[in-house]
């Protein structure tokens, strides 16, 4: 039986959870070390027990807490090249702390296997992952992109659970409070991927066989949870495709744990 949930979602943090068959890996590290770690002990998960951590990229959301965590707990780490050089070079990981260069061919870790695919960001090495577990669920990750590459479509097509990237909507962040230059790199195609620029891919993506969508990396100035899924419920419909019918979808909590989904 596969596990999935998210710890934290959003501008401010991001990291998620994947398990099975007693082994787990977690997927970037955006808040502080005690969050993950109570966060992970209250879902009866022992940090120490982790297979590893894979960085979707070197942004502060995504990696703010590994520093602390690894000095503390021998968790191998893994994450594009690039990535590793700038978190060597930058003191955010402990100077022994182990850190692997993830293979582009795709990796074991622990008893799953971790495919990683480019991603379109700002970034000295984005990257995406699909996890597939040893009874073949297959989950996907996907933000952190200013469009869905072909790889990143390849990698979410056919995933059982598939989160991905719904961060702004359109009318809040032009007229919002963001500076121009600001604006224009969240729409740029190194940015970040929009509520109406998910909801369009999602109807090829339940018809792929996807079952369980989780909108991650919401802003918190230029976006709700209840703007992102209503667009995205909205176009779903108008493919004939039912909610909690045909598909399941739930915008994962900015600053606490989603629920369980268990596959």
């Amino acid at each position: 039986m596969a596990k999935f949930f998210t710890i934290a979602s959003g501008s401010s943090g991001n990291s998620s959870f994947v398990g099975a068959s007693g082994e787990g890996i977690l997927i970037d590290f955006g808040i502080s070390s005690r969050g993950v770690t109570t966060a992970l002990k209250n879902r009866g998960i022992d940090p120490d027990s982790l297979s590893g951590i894979i960085v979707t990229h070197e942004h502060i959301d995504h990696v703010r807490g590994l520093s602390v965590f690894l000095s503390h707990h021998n968790v191998p780490l893994y994450a594009s090249e690039a990535v590793l050089r700038y978190l060597s070079s930058n003191g955010l990981v402990p100077f022994n702390a182990v850190l692997n260069k993830i293979d582009e061919h795709g990796q074991i870790i622990g008893n799953m296997l971790v495919k990683p695919f480019k991603t379109s960001h700002d970034s000295v090495g984005s990257l995406g992952y699909s996890i597939i577990t040893p009874d073949e669920h297959r989950i996907t990750f996907c933000t952190d992109t200013g469009y869905l590459t072909e790889e990143a479509r390849e990698h979410l097509l056919g995933s059982q659970i598939a989160l991905i990237e719904a961060n702004y909507d359109n009318g809040m962040l032009d007229f919002g409070p963001y500076p121009y230059h600001l604006k224009r790199r969240i729409k740029g195609p190194q940015g970040h991927l929009s509520n109406m620029d998910c909801a369009a891919f999602l109807p090829e993506l339940v018809k792929s066989g996807t079952t369980h969508i989780v909108l991650g990396h919401l802003s918190k100035e230029n976006n709700t949870p209840e703007v992102a899924l209503q667009t995205c419920v909205s176009e779903l419909s108008l493919a004939g495709l039912k909610k909690d019918r045909d598909y399941v979808i739930f915008a994962a909590p900015r600053n606490e744990l989603s629920e369980n989904i268990l596959l």
